[in-house]
């Protein structure tokens, strides 16, 4: 990333090291392309996924692969190739690949070994995260509750010796348009930024260390609030997330909105067929897929959900009532075949598009319009989601 109007040390201040080396560099990134629409009740399928797959695979082959960006590419001959600029301009280029298509492309994310990560949106807003970790200790409590209710909500996490956690953050910064020298924060400023945070937070016991602390809720909720609005002070950041574990963590966004995220996994098996199709069709649609014995699959859910946060408590939601339910639920589909031991698709395709339908249903008897977005991943590189209509 260079930008020849400007001098090496302001390239140096808004690109760090990424403009250097005069003959360029490389990254291992991964893309991942993310399209909107209904589902097919003949097939339970929102796009074929080999579709996606044979149209993206030839547009990267063709214009991108095994290729210097600076040079062989437009735009990036007279535009600075940053991730900004690359996510917008991959959406661009694949959207016009499925405009036949019922189900439309609306997002482009890239990202690289949990660093950074770009998304581009189809109506033109891209937004860039910075993650960050930190080690710190804590014991999770309310100073507005008593000793037993403490113990009561939050279990041994109260205990007053505390225990620790490695915190993982991300940082979302979004932009509109054209962004200038293609980037939404000069590097300078948000390593500044993340290093102070970092020398602050980093090995510390955040129940006594730190004296803005004290006196509030010590709880994840209170902590993303808190540290959203001291980052912004310095920065125009969007949202933050703040993992203290794998499978919790929890959202602040601009406008006091703050979600409560939980992920879990479970074991399935599965075969895609439509009784409606011949079992020529089943096996030109679905392919491996239809395999008559079924297949298996590591499903992982994430469930997200909205609510109002207590000032007296500190929590968005009960963490073990919410992740009981889950797993409650899941458990019904647990190591099992679906389409031969549930009842849940007896008129229902498991297609990842329907399992995740199924599932929103069942959570939403339980969470109501506080259930915000669910995602399920049936592989790694597949991947469906619900999201709550926004009036």
């Amino acid at each position: 990333m260079h930008n020849a109007r400007l001098s090496e040390d302001a390239n140096i201040l808004l690109y760090g090291d990424e403009s250097k080396g005069e003959h360029g560099h490389g990254h291992n990134v991964v893309v991942t392309f993310l399209f909107n629409g209904e589902v097919s009740e003949t097939d339970g399928m929102m796009l074929n996924v080999t579709i996606i797959k044979e149209r993206i695979n030839k547009l990267l082959g063709e214009r991108y692969d095994h290729k210097f960006l600076n040079i062989d590419i437009t735009p990036f001959d007279k535009e600075v190739p940053t991730f900004e600029k690359i996510a917008s301009e991959l959406l661009s280029d694949a959207t016009p690949l499925f405009e036949n298509e019922s189900a439309q492309l609306v997002v482009c994310h890239i990202c690289e070994d949990r660093e950074w990560e770009v998304t581009a949106y189809a109506n033109g807003t891209v937004e860039k995260s910075y993650h960050l970790s930190f080690c710190a200790a804590r014991r999770t409590y309310s100073p507005n509750l008593t000793e037993s209710s403490n113990k009561e909500l939050f279990g041994v996490s109260a205990r007053k010796s505390g225990h620790g956690h490695h915190y993982n953050m991300r940082l979302t910064f979004q932009g509109e348009g054209e962004l200038e020298n293609n980037i939404l924060i000069e590097n300078s400023t948000i390593q500044h930024v993340m290093n102070k945070f970092y020398r602050k937070y980093d090995h510390r016991n955040l129940t006594t260390d730190l004296p803005e602390l004290q006196g509030m809720p010590m709880t994840t909720e209170s902590l993303a609030k808190h540290f959203f609005y001291e980052l912004k002070k310095e920065v125009p950041i969007r949202r933050i997330r703040l993992h203290e574990n794998p499978y919790f963590f929890i959202d602040y966004q601009a406008g006091h909105r703050m979600f409560m995220g939980v992920k879990t996994k479970f074991y399935a098996a599965h075969r895609l067929h439509a009784d409606s199709l011949s079992d020529s069709s089943n096996k030109e649609i679905y392919g491996k897929c239809n395999n008559s014995n079924g297949h298996g699959h590591t499903y992982t859910v994430e469930m997200v959900l909205e609510g109002d946060y207590d000032r007296s408590t500190g929590i968005l939601f009960d963490l073990a009532f919410v992740m009981t339910q889950l797993e409650e639920i899941l458990h019904h589909w647990n190591y099992k075949h679906l389409n031969l031991e549930t009842d849940d698709f007896n008129d229902k395709i498991p297609t990842g598009e329907n399992i995740c339908q199924v599932l929103w249903n069942k959570l939403y008897e339980v969470h109501g319009d506080d259930l915000s977005k669910l995602t399920l991943w049936e592989t790694a590189n597949n991947r469906f989601t619900i999201r709550k209509e926004i009036e």
